[in-house]
């Protein structure tokens, strides 16, 4: 059977450690991978020298570097051109550096799950109290019009909340293990780039949705994630910081929503 081109895109920012910690990981696994990309993300710490040490020798394993912080989506979509270009890549799975691959057969299952028009994988997450499968988010314009409001109010200290009325939610995968695949390049050559921090899985899903496009998420593959350990290198987990992040990008989400609505309209006169 012709084995099917996937690489690894880990996206690095200080936490040299826990991306060490996934890449040793990754290579207890039994799939052929085509290459492990590592983006360093403008760290300003040892990490290109503990990680370079930990992948001497290995020739499967490329290291990028960015040297400025571009955020979650474009850092990531460093990763995924250079997986696609140069390793020639099919499958490219995106997983955060503070993952751990505990099942060896992992990218067989999400590769295997694969069907016609499927665009993005994912899979069930472990943490260290609980499991994180998919999960539900808004898509009512009115009602992300108001979390926007919300997020803006509270950044002015204010106290007051914007409702939230529309039952119009859908189940999402999580960020932190996402695979993309041949369905999806064939529109689109990574996460949308507008955004720093937050919502990419939400605007991911949108992007999907405009083309006709699925996500499938494949129960009985499962990944550990440790769960917000670069953030809390990044900046404390401060939540005024999250906060202003989550507003930057709750506007490109409205605007999604709005193209989405705009592309039906044309596409139905």
């Amino acid at each position: 059977m012709l084995v099917k081109r996937v690489a690894i895109v880990i996206l690095n920012y200080l936490n040299y450690k826990d991306t060490n910690e996934c890449i040793e990981s990754i290579e207890k696994m039994d799939y052929s991978l085509c290459g492990i990309v590592v983006v360093d993300n403008g760290s300003d710490n040892d990490s290109i020298k503990k990680i370079s040490k930990t992948c001497k020798g290995k020739n499967q394993i490329h290291i990028l570097q960015t040297h400025k912080n571009l955020g979650y989506a474009k850092g990531n979509n460093v990763g995924i051109h250079y997986a696609r270009k140069r390793l020639k890549a099919d499958y490219v799975l995106v997983v955060n550096n503070d993952t751990l691959f505990i099942q060896k057969d992992y990218i067989d299952k999400l590769v295997n799950s694969h069907q016609k028009s499927v665009a993005v994988i994912g899979s069930k997450v472990l943490l260290e109290e609980g499991i994180q499968y998919q999960y539900k988010e808004n898509f009512s314009l009115r009602d992300n019009l108001s979390i926007y409001m919300n997020h803006f109010t509270k950044l002015r200290g204010c106290c007051f909340d914007f409702p939230l009325v529309s039952d119009e939610y859908k189940y999402i995968l999580h960020g932190c293990a996402l695979m993309f695949t041949p369905d999806f390049f064939e529109y689109y050559k990574g996460f949308y780039s507008g955004t720093f921090l937050y919502c990419e899985e939400k605007i991911l899903y949108l992007m999907c949705r405009m083309k006709g496009l699925k996500q499938a998420y494949v129960d009985d593959a499962e990944i550990f994630h440790k769960e917000d350990q670069s953030s809390e290198l990044s900046f404390g987990n401060n939540n005024i910081t999250k906060l202003r992040y989550l507003f930057q990008s709750e506007k490109y989400v409205i605007w999604w929503l709005l193209k989405e609505r705009f592309f039906k309209l044309f596409k139905d006169a």
